[in-house]
This record gives C-alpha cells, structure tokens and sequence, in this order.
C-alpha cells in the first residue's frame, strides 16, 4: 500500500495535528537512538512545544547538561563550524548555481569549440582566439586523463 504525497504546510485541526506531532517527535527520537547506537556517538535532543509545560530533552537532562556542557567547552569558531543561518545557506546555494554555470558555460563552450574546429568555417574566417582556447581545453583533459593514468597505476 503506496502513501499519498504529504504536502508541508499548518495541519488546520488541532487534534490531527496534535496526533502528527507526536508520531513525528516519536519518529525522530527513535531515529536519533538509532544513530547513537549504530554510529558510536553521543547526540541529544530538546523539543519545545504547545502542548507540553517547558522543554522535552532525550535521552535524559543530565545527558543533555553533559553534552551541552562540552559544546560550550569548546572554543567558538568549532562550535558554530556547522552552523547557518538563512543568509549563510542562501549564499551557499548561490556558490553553488554559480560553479554549475561556469561549469555548464566551460562544456558549452568546448563543444562550440570543436564544431567550429571539425567543420570548414576555419578556412572563412580567423578563429585564433577560438583555437587558443580549444587548446587549453584540451590540454586541461589530457592532464586529468593522465592523472586518472596515474592514479590507477
């Protein structure tokens, strides 16, 4: 029996959603059990919600206090290593698109590059820069072919 797609947005009923937490916040945890045990590591968990007084640790506060004890421990710039915030994940995601782009702008350009070399239109025009650059794309490929070579051998 296949699910249907869950679309995320407010669930309206207040019961429903009540019920989707729980089994949610379950699903987690149980997740993050998994985790500690199969991975070796220490992790923790606070949950802040309506329908409970105050916070919700697991596995337990005093684990909790351990752990946050030791992130406040270590010196600032390994705390917030890993840590974003929008304006961070959004300039990430922008780094991103834009090396795909060179990316993408570099093979479309190589092929270009190789139309105009297998076809005739050399001989109408001069396509010196064209050719310079065809060569240096060449070039780069032959070197990480040879350390393909090397590295396998």
């Amino acid at each position: 029996m296949g699910r249907r797609k869950v679309r995320h947005r407010l669930i309206s009923d207040n019961s429903t959603r009540r019920v989707t937490f729980r089994k949610r916040k379950d699903g987690l945890l149980k997740k993050l059990n998994e985790l500690t045990i199969l991975c070796d590591l220490q992790a923790c968990a606070i949950i802040y919600s309506d329908y409970k007084e105050g916070p919700e640790v697991w596995p337990n506060r005093t684990e909790v206090r351990v752990l946050l004890d030791q992130l406040s421990a270590l010196p600032l710039e390994k705390q917030t290593k890993y840590m974003m915030d929008q304006k961070d994940l959004m300039n990430r995601m922008i780094q991103d698109a834009k090396k795909k782009l060179e990316k993408e702008q570099t093979h479309s350009r190589a092929m270009e590059l190789g139309l105009i070399a297998s076809s005739n239109v050399l001989k109408d025009a001069d396509h010196s820069e064209d050719l310079i650059k065809a060569a240096e794309v060449v070039e780069k490929r032959i070197s990480v072919i040879r350390e393909r070579i090397q590295g396998l051998e």
